[in-house]
């Protein structure tokens, strides 16, 4: 399934959630298998991803993480993810809670 690159949100109200992997950027890394990527996923930004943060898109199911920094973390429109961007399912009872 291919998802979207446009229409994404960050989702509010997630910065006290945690899960039993340690950190956000954490679970990202354990569930995607892949090496933490050097910039953050949101396009047109070029700052290191430090976190993983909380995404949203109203044609995509739930909740996902993608790595992210401190900025793009904070915005309140709408934006593109880069090409090739690994989402991770938030949902601990998929991914590490199962």
């Amino acid at each position: 399934m291919s998802l979207p690159a446009d229409g994404w949100k960050n989702k509010k109200g997630t910065g006290s959630r945690s899960c039993n992997c340690g950190s956000w950027k954490d679970h990202w890394i354990n569930n995607s298998k892949k090496a933490w990527p050097s910039t953050c996923s949101i396009s047109g930004c070029n700052n290191a991803a430090t976190l993983g943060a909380h995404v949203i898109n109203s044609k995509v199911s739930g909740e996902k993480i993608v790595p992210a920094c401190a900025s793009c973390n904070k915005l309140d429109s709408e934006f593109s993810l880069k090409g090739g961007v690994t989402l991770v399912s938030a949902n601990k009872q998929e991914t590490c809670e199962k």
